[in-house]
């Protein structure tokens, strides 16, 4: 059995860190554990922001690396950035995007960003960094951040739900690939968010201030217990992992039917708060 991780002053990579879950799990990894960060994501001056704050309060050294992770140049870029002058020793891949709103609506350019960053994205970085990992020998580990619309069907997500279910299915069988390996795989995944992401796509006009939605923070700190543990899969949130229970139990059916009456009236208020006034 694999020893727990220990993130003190080892590097950890971080991608979406720039706002939301990312920016919060690099907070605790750095307030709380004194681990050294390399904060990836589009907008560099949000990470610098990021990494003079951390560096400051907490004593950590940070890495900054501006990419795109929908594109394959960028995900070999920053792997050869982040193992320059250290050896990273946790991986957690949290970018993504999402889309809200009828499927058939959906630009077709909007869904292969999507897919290109949920999935293709993932997928290359996983196979970078897994080998490095594993030559490493140090008992390092890597983290997918997938959603528990991976587990669910959300219609009115489909797209979005789709690519989850994809990572959290690939994450789980490379898992078990790496039973008795030196490195290991936790698929992180929550439900609905108060973040950047959720109120831009729309979700917010009617979740938020809701018991649905978790805290960026709160969930950054089951997030680290379940890499720090090693766990296979982890749900955080008893809303959350009473839905996951829940659908073992009920008819397929009725659950999607269930959630699609939910994000219908989600869509609807999303619509609402669109409008111009008159």
């Amino acid at each position: 059995m694999k020893k727990p991780m220990q993130f003190s002053h080892r590097w950890i990579l971080v991608t979406g860190a720039s706002s939301g879950l990312g920016k919060a799990i690099a907070i605790q990894l750095a307030s709380k554990h004194q681990a050294n960060l390399i904060l990836v994501a589009r907008r560099l001056e949000k990470l610098e922001e990021l990494k003079h704050s951390l560096e400051e309060n907490y004593s950590v050294q940070c890495k900054t690396i501006a990419a795109d992770l929908s594109d394959i140049n960028n995900i070999e870029r920053m792997f050869r950035e982040s193992i320059q002058n250290q050896e990273v020793y946790g991986v957690i891949l949290n970018a993504g995007i999402t889309y809200f709103g009828e499927h058939q609506q959906q630009p077709w350019d909007k869904f292969e960003q999507l897919l290109a960053t949920n999935v293709r994205g993932i997928v290359k970085a996983v196979e970078l960094y897994l080998p490095y990992l594993s030559e490493k020998s140090q008992e390092g580990s890597i983290m997918l951040v997938s959603s528990v619309a991976g587990l669910l069907p959300v219609p009115y997500q489909a797209a979005y739900s789709g690519s989850k279910a994809f990572i959290t299915h690939y994450g789980l069988a490379l898992n078990e690939e790496l039973r008795g390996e030196n490195v290991s795989l936790t698929v992180f995944s929550p439900g609905g968010i108060a973040t950047e992401m959720t109120h831009s796509s729309g979700l917010a006009a009617q979740f938020e201030g809701s018991s649905l939605l978790q805290s960026p923070e709160q969930c950054a700190i089951e997030a680290i217990k379940a890499m720090e543990s090693r766990q296979a899969l982890y749900v955080p949130g008893w809303i959350n992992r009473l839905q996951v229970f829940g659908a073992r139990l009920l008819p397929r059916s009725l659950l999607i039917f269930s959630a699609g009456s939910i994000y219908r009236k989600a869509l609807a208020a999303k619509r609402n708060s669109q409008k111009s006034p008159e």
